[in-house]
């Protein structure tokens, strides 16, 4: 407990840090949410190429486990969780727009729902693999007690979510973020977490940075330009206990 707790506050610290080192860089320059700079498009191209990148390496080897990934559609990992030996993969696609029928074994098993109410009896999967940086991500409290529902005793899984320290704006009919979010900070997918039974392990953030530079055509370059060393992504890995 001792262990897991002085990790939470260092991580709790490097958040905080995070938010200073943001408000500092923009100094007294007029902060331009994410949203205005560039449409949802390009931005779900950046999400996609970072969660991509983080996943290829933090995926673990999955031999005789049940997988459940959910995402906004068309699913995106079925292939590579079966590659790790997955026993079974199966993908939950939030608001659909997959080319795939559902139940269709190719990619492993397609079923269209909410992440809120997942059509799965309890303790049904392994891995959980939660992609959540997406305007339709609904009540984020609300799927993480049904992943925690979902996922069996001593199984793990991974949240992607917006970075609470991002530049996403607070208000308008065309911001990302639910309205009713209740992640304003790092502390906030601790508590949530724990109340679904779910215990946070490891963080991993993802910044707007060099590496990004080609995804941006020449007449974007002011927004890649505004937009980096800002937060993107987070990453938050966590653990059903066996008790």
């Amino acid at each position: 407990m001792f262990t897991l707790g002085t990790f939470i506050e260092k991580v709790i610290g490097k958040a905080k840090e995070v938010k200073v080192q943001t408000s500092i860089r923009s100094g007294v320059q007029p902060i331009l949410s994410v949203e205005s700079l560039m449409d949802y498009p390009k931005l779900k191209e950046l999400i996609d190429l970072s969660v991509n990148k983080i996943m290829e390496r933090y995926i673990p080897d999955l031999s005789g486990k049940t997988t459940l990934e959910l995402g906004e559609g068309p699913a995106a990992y079925g292939s590579k969780l079966l590659a790790r030996q997955a026993e079974l993969a199966v993908a939950v696609e939030i608001g659909g727009g997959s080319v795939g029928r559902q139940g269709d074994i190719s990619r492993g098993y397609i079923v269209r729902s909410t992440a809120q109410a997942l059509p799965f009896p309890a303790e049904s999967f392994s891995y959980l693999l939660a992609r959540m940086a997406t305007p339709i991500q609904g009540d984020l409290s609300r799927a993480l007690s049904e992943m925690g529902r979902v996922l069996s005793r001593g199984g793990q899984g991974v949240l992607v979510d917006y970075h609470p320290f991002g530049l996403y704006t607070k208000r308008g009919s065309g911001k990302l973020r639910p309205a009713d979010s209740m992640v304003r900070r790092f502390e906030d997918y601790y508590r949530i977490c724990k109340a679904a039974n779910l215990r946070v392990v490891d963080v991993r953030e993802v910044f707007v940075d060099e590496t990004m530079r080609g995804q941006f055509a020449s007449e974007e370059i002011q927004a890649y330009r505004q937009l980096k060393g800002t937060p993107l992504l987070i990453f938050i890995f966590f653990y059903k206990s066996k008790k």
